[in-house]
């Protein structure tokens, strides 16, 4: 059964699922940005959640999760979402699981709190071309589209279309009426890693390289990656292979979005991984 809750972190009310009871090691999924949020993930929990409990949340500026007010989306910021829902779920070492977009966030939380998180699962994420949006301008328009096919077929032109492309009650989840028509739930901004306002001032921990931080990471790490996925370069799985030997690998019949396309498999490769945990 899901249980729905909120937790602040920052200036944001974080909007969280929660499956399962306590149980083995607890299970956190963290969602992409093109479009997806903890919707995407429910499937896959129910699934993971026989066991043991697992969680999905909208990260900020996404779904049901509020609008940064000073447009803070930075690695640093995120992390400090992670850590709140963590403490509001009382998980100490979870499974860290995340998504697109996420992968390079989870790769900095494991780097950056070791002991927060016991196995981390990157999950089709092409890591050097999921950097945060550091330079990305704010006062971007919201998407908003005349009809719900509209948005649908937005999406359906990407080379890995998300659910949101195929799906109509996904797609309706994922909008919200405005005078204009439907707009996604997602802040335009959602890029901007560079806060403002009374934001500007807080601290950050410095930025990393991507592979500097993947370097760092002292727990076990899998990689899943979508055969028919186009976020691993050759270059990039020659990189990984050859620089970090000791992580693994699992492959799913999969585009971009392995949660709607291949969620037994998936399912299956984290229960290998977590096998013990």
């Amino acid at each position: 059964m899901q249980r729905n809750g909120r937790v602040n972190s920052g200036d944001v009310s974080i909007f969280y699922r929660a499956f399962g009871a306590r149980g083995r090691t607890p299970i956190l999924l963290m969602h992409g940005a093109n479009y997806f949020d903890s919707y995407d993930w429910i499937g896959v929990a129910e699934a993971l959640a026989t066991d043991r409990e697992v969680a999905s949340f909208d990260k900020r500026g996404f779904g049901e999760t509020g609008w940064s007010p000073s447009k803070d989306y930075s690695v640093d910021a995120n992390m400090g979402d992670i850590l709140a829902v963590l403490t509001e779920l009382k998980w100490e070492r979870p499974i860290v699981a995340g998504h697109s977009a996420s992968g390079r966030l989870t790769i900095s939380f494991a780097a950056n709190f070791p002991d927060k998180i016991s196995r981390l699962v990157v999950v089709d994420s092409g890591l050097a071309r999921e950097e945060d949006g550091a330079r990305s301008p704010t006062g971007n328009p919201p998407l908003v589209f005349e009809t719900v096919e509209a948005a649908m077929a937005h999406f359906a032109k990407l080379s890995n279309p998300p659910r949101i492309a195929h799906d109509r009650e996904r797609a309706l989840a994922a909008l919200v009426k405005v005078d204009k028509g439907l707009m996604l739930k997602r802040d335009p901004d959602f890029q901007n890693s560079n806060p403002q306002g009374e934001g500007a001032n807080l601290p950050q921990r410095a930025r990393r390289d991507v592979w500097q931080e993947l370097s760092a990471v002292k727990c076990p790490i899998m990689i899943v990656r979508g055969l028919r996925s186009d976020r691993y370069t050759p270059e990039i799985i020659a990189r990984i292979s050859h620089d970090y030997p000791a992580i693994e690998w699992a492959t799913v019949d999969s585009q971009h979005d392995v949660a709607a396309q291949a969620p037994q498999a998936f399912v299956a490769a984290i229960r290998k991984f977590a096998a013990g945990a």
